[in-house]
């Protein structure tokens, strides 16, 4: 796959982030390719990177977590060993749906839902603050989402 995208990849990659139950007939009778060549276009895109997965997104709220939390963490050791301890304990706690290595102030920024403030509560003392790197929390939460997409900009 060149390291530069043609006019079709862009438009391939466009629909399929606005529409990702599109069928592959119906992605190739839009943009004017055959159904074998458009296959083998998204493959390609696909094992080059440029399409990590597909997924359903969910509305938390309905699902029964209708707090969010971002989450500044603050590790307590900056070596490589404390960092990896902290993003592997953190793969393993489902509420936390989106962990960021910043920079700045904090270290890092955890995106967290929880289905109430007792719930959230427990996550932190019984597993968040129990990772041994982890030297400071800092929460706030969300009182509106305004903008939210996953969408990159082509």
């Amino acid at each position: 796959m060149p390291t530069r995208l043609d006019d079709v990849d862009v438009i391939v990659l466009r629909t399929l982030q606005e529409e990702g139950r599109v069928t592959n007939a119906d992605l190739a009778r839009r943009i004017g390719l055959s159904p074998p060549s458009m296959l083998q276009r998204v493959r390609k895109l696909e094992e080059a990177g440029y399409i990590r997965q597909y997924v359903a997104l969910l509305d938390a709220e309905k699902l029964g977590y209708p707090i969010t939390v971002i989450a500044m963490v603050n590790l307590s050791l900056h070596q490589d060993a404390a960092i990896e301890q902290f993003r592997a304990a953190i793969q393993e706690i489902p509420e936390v749906v989106e962990c960021l290595h910043i920079s700045g102030e904090h270290d890092f920024l955890l995106r967290i839902v929880a289905k109430n403030m007792h719930d959230y509560e427990r996550m932190v003392s019984e597993q968040l603050s129990k990772i041994k790197a982890v030297g400071r929390i800092k929460s706030s939460f969300v009182l509106a989402e305004n903008k939210r997409t996953a969408s990159i900009p082509l």
